[in-house]
């Protein structure tokens, strides 16, 4: 069950009136998917990031989401965690083409992505294809240190305030790439917005705060799974977040907990401008991500459980429907915010 609140403003004059939208449906667009390859000068950081964009026909084939993976030792590393999770949990496969060709449209809004802590740039792929579908092109630099083979390495980064800050370099490196033509698609600059899960949002929440109201910065945000601003995490203040916003409790999260949830609710009536909190039942801190059920700190999301309030076993919102649920709400934030249709 979803449960769906508004903070309530007056409605912005420039917004259009459009037919209406089935988000839940895949848009008029396939999707297509290139990896890129950038080096920060100023932190020293070389990562990959995943773009995604319309595609004016569909792959002949949905390929093994390993395939995003361009080391085939880590590629080979994910396919044997893949086989040995959950088979409904997980996903198995991406249904962007690789390198099919760009729709023959734009300039695209843009929707920047930032993944979770330990996670991949590809965390939340299924979200990215469909933003793609509805006509987003999608930038999603992985994070380095806080990957999941650094984790499955032993040599994850803190979650800290330091780490926050390396990862805001990253994703404000790829927006410029983007801006500056470095992926070769046509970007409106006045039409950015930020996504972020887990530590994700905090790093889409002060992205959005450090370069709102500069050319090309986002101009509104979705929170997926954690408050943006938190003690845990500095640095992010909601009376400086004067945008779009919103945000995405997972009812049954037990990674930030009930206090998590009703401080990104607090956040909520904080925010300062337009803003929406979706609540999904049964639904775990990785249940909208492609990587739930892929090992044991991703398994709150798959299968069974207990409610953290009454210790009652549950089942968990099937891991699809989290994933659809997640992709179809950020489809008709984006569209509203950045291409105005209400």
């Amino acid at each position: 069950m979803l449960q769906l609140l508004l903070l309530a403003c007056a409605p912005d004059p420039a917004t259009v009136t459009d037919t209406p939208v089935d988000y839940a449906a895949p848009g008029p667009y396939a999707a297509t998917r290139h990896t890129w390859s950038l080096t920060d000068a100023s932190t020293a950081r070389s990562f990959n990031v995943e773009v995604w964009a319309p595609a004016g026909a569909p792959p002949a084939t949905a390929e093994p989401i390993e395939a995003l993976l361009v080391d085939e030792e880590a590629a080979a590393t994910y396919a044997g965690l893949l086989a040995a999770a959950p088979e409904s949990c997980p996903s198995l496969t991406s249904a962007a083409g690789l390198d099919t060709p760009i729709a023959s449209a734009g300039p695209w809004p843009l929707v920047l992505m930032s993944h979770c802590h330990g996670c991949t740039r590809f965390s939340t792929a299924s979200v990215a294809v469909h933003l793609a579908s509805h006509g987003f092109v999608v930038v999603a630099p992985d994070h380095p240190g806080d990957t999941l083979f650094d984790s499955l390495a032993g040599a994850l980064l803190p979650l800290d305030a330091s780490t926050l800050a390396l990862r805001e370099a990253d994703l404000t490196h790829a927006l410029d790439a983007a801006l500056d033509g470095t992926f070769a698609l046509d970007i409106d600059p006045a039409r950015v917005g930020a996504f972020g899960h887990s530590f994700g949002a905090v790093t889409a929440a002060i992205t959005l705060q450090d370069r709102l109201g500069t050319d090309g910065g986002p101009v509104s945000a979705m929170f997926v799974g954690a408050p943006p601003e938190n003690p845990l995490l500095p640095g992010v203040s909601m009376e400086l977040l004067d945008a779009p916003l919103m945000f995405m409790r997972l009812l049954e999260d037990h990674s930030v907990g009930e206090v998590g949830n009703l401080l990104m609710h607090a956040n909520f009536e904080a925010a300062p401008a337009e803003a929406w909190e979706v609540d999904v039942a049964d639904a775990g801190h990785w249940s909208p991500s492609d990587l739930v059920g892929l090992t044991a700190d991703f398994m709150p999301g798959c299968g069974d459980d207990t409610r953290e309030a009454t210790g009652e076993v549950f089942t968990y919102l099937d891991p699809a429907e989290g994933r659809a649920i997640t992709a179809s709400t950020a489809a008709g934030f984006f569209d509203r915010t950045l291409n105005h249709r209400q």
